[in-house]
């Protein structure tokens, strides 16, 4: 019976685990990675502190892997960034003999099928399984081929398909015209300039859109750069009346805690922010004024706001 082939789609940390079991296990895998490198998507918010301490991002399998060849792992309850945890960790797991021949950076999986079988064959039969998995994979060149694989891990997570802006799930009207304007990641608020001393987000007005960590992030973020740079005003539009930005009782991650209550209290009224609480994007319209946004409130009111392209 011959050996089950493997595909590994991403090489973040969810891939770069499998690929060490699938090692282990004996079986011949292939570590698909759209990036340039491995682990793209925690590079692009490398900036970032995780909630999580260095004890619950690095692996018992990834552990003993590094520790077999002399590699010191950070260990204890120190909370890494996402730089950091590449730098110690995943680039180093992915280097190691029995995994960096598997990888192949630059490689997108765009399409996986049964072969031989469309969507609507062998539904319910068991006759799919019985068939090799086809993949369509594109470089970043942009050639296509295709490959075959027994077993399929999508550990690409969801980094590649940000939430859109418009209510519901859906992109607003004029959302996909206005998308150079739009920032989908945490922005490093300090890594960029425009000129000597200033941040390129400095003096601007700026839209901050949703309640979640990330958005809770980008606000403590963007109050610090506001208090160096007073010209700079922020928008928080949230869709709750009341958000409790993801709250926790007895939170056991105290940087995830402290954050929600930093959240809470910028969005309170103790901060320089103009809160929309209770509304969502509605639509979009880039200007020569700059990006012209209309919000409906839960009520189902409108009104208009204009911040910076």
């Amino acid at each position: 019976m011959r050996e089950r082939r493997v595909a590994i789609l991403g090489a973040g940390p969810v891939g770069l685990e499998a690929a060490l079991a699938a090692s282990e296990l004996g079986f011949p895998f292939t570590v698909y990675e759209a990036g340039a490198d491995v682990a793209a998507n925690v590079r692009s918010w490398g900036h970032v502190r995780l909630f999580t301490p260095w004890s619950m991002n690095v692996s018992a399998r990834m552990r003993r892997a590094l520790t077999r060849v002399g590699r010191e792992v950070p260990g204890g309850g120190t909370c890494p960034t996402g730089r950091e945890l590449v730098c110690e960790v995943l680039g180093p797991v992915a280097s190691l003999p029995e995994i960096e021949p598997h990888v192949r950076r630059g490689s997108r999986v765009v399409e996986v099928g049964r072969e031989g079988l469309l969507k609507s064959d062998e539904i319910g039969t068991g006759g799919r399984a019985g068939r090799p998995f086809r993949m369509l994979v594109r470089s970043d060149a942009g050639v296509e081929g295709l490959e075959r694989a027994d077993v399929v891990l999508d550990c690409s997570g969801t980094w590649h398909n940000p939430n859109p802006l418009g209510a519901g799930g859906i992109r607003a009207p004029g959302e996909e015209r206005a998308d150079e304007h739009i920032v989908r990641r945490i922005p490093d608020l300090g890594a960029s300039r425009l000129e000597e001393g200033a941040p390129e987000w400095a003096n601007r007005r700026i839209l901050l859109v949703g309640a979640g960590h990330s958005a809770q992030t980008a606000a403590r973020d963007l109050h610090g750069l506001v208090e160096r740079f007073p010209e700079t005003s922020v928008v928080w539009v949230i869709w709750s009346d009341r958000p409790d930005f993801g709250a926790v009782e007895d939170d056991p991650l105290p940087e995830r805690e402290a954050l929600v209550r930093r959240a809470g209290e910028l969005a309170s009224g103790s901060s320089p922010f103009d809160v929309r609480p209770g509304r969502g994007v509605e639509a979009l319209d880039v200007s020569a004024d700059g990006v012209v946004v209309t919000l409906r409130s839960s009520a189902g009111g409108t009104e208009r706001v204009t911040v910076d392209r």
